[in-house]
């Protein structure tokens, strides 16, 4: 996933280089396809949940063979996860094992009670609530629900902060939402929100409304970064986007704000599992023809260390991405989602990188 970060309190950024050797220590768990919105962008194509998704007792199978292998976090999506009638009970488990847990949802369904409970009886360090806006309109047409959810998410936004838990508000990057980010930046530090991200969508599922492809999003995001600069409280960006630093918009960004880049660590040290328990190496590819395997019937571990796709990511050069630049070791080779957009081949080019028209980035 290609995110912008706005942190605006001192918390944490990456914990290590993120092209660096690691073990599998993060997964992302799409928990069930099932959502109660119906959102024009949607990486999993979520609305109804599907016949074959994992029970809670082959969840906990699989996680209690991951415990005490090196794995310390999992992402938790969906769909909506809240759906899951059984996710609270995952949730506890995850903590007797020694498994933190982030949530990403839409924070419709979320109550004071069940906050209160995730921190009681889990894990769960953080949430990443998807708002996109605050105009209960806009909110209508970009999540295909009632505009009456808005003031009960924006509560619960409050009530999860209030409880402890780092916090973070969500927007996907549309023509509809990118005059509303300053307005959510500016909510964000009234509400001591930790952090605002904005998510590049990526063309996989539905992907309606939004910028073309080849649209130089930095760019377009020019005006966001200037309302950063007059806040009042903020720290620091964090770009999720493996060439951010050679983008010719972001070096004029460095010289008014720190900016930190943290490229993709898919395959690096982390993988998707989706609800069906098929295995990807990016959460917004979920692709059958791309699957890596299925936690029913291969081990994760193996598929980390030895399939192809995962090694290609680890040592991008080896596998014959951009050998003729000199900074694949430090951008990747790209991001794999673009180049499998681009041209439906997922070891092709990265026809978005800035350096593509610098020098030649052949590929084998």
């Amino acid at each position: 996933m290609l995110d912008i970060k706005f942190k605006l309190n001192p918390t944490h950024t990456s914990e290590r280089d993120w092209m660096q050797p690691s073990s599998l220590k993060t997964l992302f768990w799409n928990c069930t396809y099932a959502c109660n919105y119906k959102c024009g962008v949607c990486f999993s194509d979520a609305h109804k949940k599907r016949k074959n998704e994992l029970t809670a007792q082959e969840i906990l199978k699989f996680f209690s063979t991951m415990q005490g292998n090196g794995l310390k976090d999992v992402i938790v999506s969906g769909g909506e996860p809240f759906l899951r009638p059984d996710l609270l009970d995952v949730l506890c488990t995850f903590k007797k094992w020694g498994i933190s847990a982030r949530i990403a949802s839409n924070g419709s369904l979320l109550n004071q009670n069940t906050i209160k409970t995730l921190k009681q009886n889990t894990s769960t360090k953080s949430f990443q609530i998807s708002l996109d806006c605050l105009s209960p309109e806009k909110y209508k047409i970009l999540h295909g629900c009632s505009a009456e959810h808005l003031p009960k998410v924006i509560e619960n936004i409050k009530h999860i902060k209030q409880h402890g838990f780092h916090t973070t508000i969500a927007a996907r990057l549309m023509p509809l939402t990118l005059p509303e980010i300053p307005a959510l930046l500016d909510f964000a530090v009234e509400q001591n929100i930790d952090t605002v991200t904005v998510h590049m969508p990526m063309q996989t599922k539905r992907h309606n409304d939004t910028f073309d492809f080849h649209e130089d999003l930095f760019q377009k995001m020019t005006p966001v970064f200037d309302h950063y600069t007059t806040l009042k409280k903020k720290w620091l960006i964090e770009i999720y986007v493996p060439w951010a630093a050679f983008h010719p918009v972001v070096k004029t960004w460095e010289k008014k704000e720190k900016i930190v880049y943290s490229g993709c660590t898919a395959a690096r040290d982390r993988l998707t599992i989706n609800p069906s328990g098929e295995i990807g190496f990016c959460v917004c590819l979920d692709t059958p023809k791309l699957s890596l395997g299925n936690i029913r019937t291969h081990d994760i571990r193996d598929i980390f260390k030895n399939a192809p796709l995962c090694s290609a990511m680890k040592n991008p050069a080896a596998a014959g991405l951009c050998t003729d630049c000199e900074h694949v070791a430090q951008c990747g080779g790209g991001c794999r989602t673009n180049a499998y957009l681009a041209a439906n081949n997922i070891m092709g080019q990265d026809t978005l990188c800035p350096l593509i028209n610098q020098v030649s980035c052949k590929t084998k």
